[in-house]
């Protein structure tokens, strides 16, 4: 990975998920087809015809036009267990590895699972778990009242950055 990627902020503490708090969910259900869907018609139906099934040729015309945006959505902690968030913001198949956003704007799981049969029953897991497969692939955790560096070891982005500027709402 480059040595300058922008890291998104975890959040460390325990009590940031709790039933009934707050959650944002931000990023690419659905894929190229949602995205597709974004752009003008006439757009991606020239898109279609010229690239054909080159999903790679599609997002790089998308990325080079600023087209990639994440899908953003709200809503709250439906139940918790030991393994899972259980939480009702909008999300589809394709969601996997989503950031859920806690209300402090930093990242408190890691959307596994959308319930198909019930679109307001996602899942993800808690960050805490998260911790040990960073640390195995190298990443250092910030030391206690360290500032917040912009090295690739650190959580770069302030939670103000991680606050999504627009949300679709439910």
């Amino acid at each position: 990975l480059p040595a300058n990627l922008p890291v998104i902020p975890l959040d460390k503490e325990s009590d940031a998920a709790g039933v009934g708090k707050a959650v944002v969910m931000m990023g690419y259900p659905s894929g190229v087809d949602r995205l597709m869907a974004t752009i003008p018609e006439n757009e991606a139906r020239s898109l279609r015809e010229r690239y054909g099934a080159s999903v790679e040729a599609m997002l790089t015309y998308l990325a080079e036009r600023n087209y990639i945006k994440p899908l953003t959505t709200q809503g709250h902690i439906t139940a918790l267990d030991n393994r899972d968030l259980v939480y009702d913001a909008r999300n589809a198949v394709g969601g996997s590895g989503s950031p859920l956003f806690g209300q402090t704007g930093r990242v408190i799981g890691v959307n596994f699972a959308t319930f198909t049969e019930m679109a307001d029953q996602n899942y993800a897991v808690p960050i805490r778990y998260v911790f040990p497969l960073l640390e195995r692939a190298g990443w250092k955790p910030d030391q206690p009242g360290e500032e917040q560096n912009a090295n690739a070891n650190s959580n770069a982005a302030t939670p103000k950055d991680a606050r999504p500027t627009t949300n679709q709402s439910r």
